[in-house]
């Protein structure tokens, strides 16, 4: 059995594992997240970033989010302001942009990483997230990162926060779909993916599409949703895989659903209602910002079957390594 399908599944388990992360924290650090903070981190790391600037926004605060090559070498074209902190993100804690992107602002260093690393020593403050992973790609590890700095903010913020246990047992209802998302995978040999989400499912979507380049070498994209109707939707035909992640659609999204059926595409609508697509997982009510960690193992378990129908093994990519560094 592949690493990587080992650990999407265990989803479960790093949810517990992000909320003991969280209590051991703020157990030994007398510390609050401030309202203007800057997130950045490299590949699947950036894509985690950006969820979380959404939801400091969403929850008062102002959140940005910036790769950190862009961070280091071309950080005067963003509007980046006047961030009270510095978030660095490495599942590795070794990533060499990461650890260099740690000075590029003058402001108070944090690390999200899963190991005690250079990263964790060099910042001022470290979460660490003990969600290992054998597989070169980010799977469960994401999911248990995103959880455990959220709860950070809402503590920060003076929100309630989640209970771990119920969003774990909901995640246990979402990888029930595997064997549904199996046959979707054998039943459709398709040739392109589409993915698209908004708001903070944008960002769920760019990790999506960076999944089933990873592990399967596939052709796919991501927009925002209604964004795809403007030129690029010309992509689409007879061998297209749409998926759409949606947390309560609308009139927009059936339409959208049937303007791509009508050029011949499939449509795999994940959310809490079917949009007249050829296929529909539905994914439990959990507000958001914690919404996001319901959509990952779905679109995770996508690109694994595609790249074991391939032929492939996405433990170990081509031209990929687990620890990025220069």
């Amino acid at each position: 059995m592949h690493s990587t399908i080992r650990e999407i599944r265990k989803t479960p388990e790093g949810i517990k594992k992000a909320q003991k992360a969280f209590e051991d924290f703020i157990a030994n650090h007398d510390f609050r997240l401030p309202r203007e903070i800057v997130y950045t981190g490299c590949g699947s790391s950036h894509f985690l970033s950006q969820p979380l600037a959404m939801a400091t926004t969403r929850l008062g605060g102002r959140g940005f989010s910036a790769p950190c090559s862009e961070l280091l070498y071309s950080r005067e074209w963003y509007p980046i302001g006047n961030p009270e902190l510095l978030v660095a993100i490495s599942r590795s804690g070794e990533t060499t942009e990461a650890i260099k992107a740690l000075d590029a602002l003058n402001v108070p260093r944090f690390a999200l990483t899963a190991y005690e690393s250079t990263l964790s020593r060099e910042a001022d403050h470290a979460l660490i997230v003990p969600a290992h992973e054998e597989s070169v790609v980010m799977t469960h590890s994401f999911t248990a990162f995103y959880f455990a700095f959220l709860q950070l903010l809402l503590r920060s913020y003076g929100r309630e926060t989640y209970d771990a246990e119920l969003v774990s047992e909901l995640t246990k209802e979402v990888l029930r779909s595997e064997d549904y998302i199996r046959e979707i995978v054998s039943g459709f040999d398709f040739r392109n993916v589409i993915f698209l989400g908004s708001g903070i499912l944008h960002p769920v979507a760019l990790e999506a599409m960076l999944k089933m380049k990873e592990m399967a070498l596939f052709w796919s994209e991501a927009y925002q949703t209604f964004e795809v109707r403007h030129g690029f939707k010309s992509i689409a035909d007879d061998g297209t895989l749409v998926v759409l992640l949606v947390d309560e659609p609308f009139e927009w999204h059936e339409k959208l659903t049937e303007e791509f059926q009508d050029q011949g595409a499939k449509v795999l609508t994940v959310g809490r209602r079917d949009t007249g697509a050829d296929y529909f997982i539905e994914v439990p009510g959990l507000s958001p910002p914690a919404n996001v960690v319901l959509y990952l193992p779905v679109i995770q378990l996508l690109a694994y079957y595609k790249a074991v129908g391939r032929g492939l093994n996405p433990d170990r990519p081509r031209f990929l390594s687990k620890v990025v560094k220069w």
